[in-house]
């Protein structure tokens, strides 16, 4: 009987955890980025996109990232906010110089202007467009 049991259980547990973790609601973010006239990016780094719950300071990772381009002032990129109906995020983009998906003190960032935002709408993705500008000078 313990073995049925246990056989059963293994067989359920992709579909029990695929009801656990699966969304209620989906929203697409989709970002365009431009780099401020200042700001170079070097071989090997990437442009990060992040939709943070709430309004993030200083905890900033990245959920997509892309290859950056030498030369290139401007780009997309698309993430994904889950689970939350109308979540309240902070949206924001930096050139992940050292790709650990995490902004660090040193990194070009740029945000929305209109932080916080609350996605509302489920079957068409919410837009964003700002600028990467030099990270601020260390006090």
């Amino acid at each position: 009987m313990i073995v049925a049991v246990h056989r059963l259980a293994k067989r359920l547990a992709p579909a029990l955890l695929l009801l656990v973790t699966s969304c209620s609601a989906v929203y697409e973010v989709i970002f365009r980025v431009s780099l401020a006239e200042d700001v170079t990016v070097p071989t090997g780094a990437f442009i990060a996109f992040a939709a943070v719950e709430g309004n993030a300071g200083a905890d900033v990772t990245a959920h997509t990232q892309i290859p950056a381009t030498h030369g290139v002032r401007g780009y997309q990129g698309k993430t994904n906010v889950c689970c939350a109906p109308e979540p309240t995020v902070s949206l924001h983009a930096f050139i992940d110089l050292d790709g650990d998906r995490v902004l660090d003190p040193d990194e070009p960032r740029g945000a929305d202007p209109t932080n916080p935002i609350r996605l509302t709408d489920t079957s068409a993705a919410h837009r964003t467009e700002f600028v990467i500008m030099r990270p601020p000078a260390p006090r």
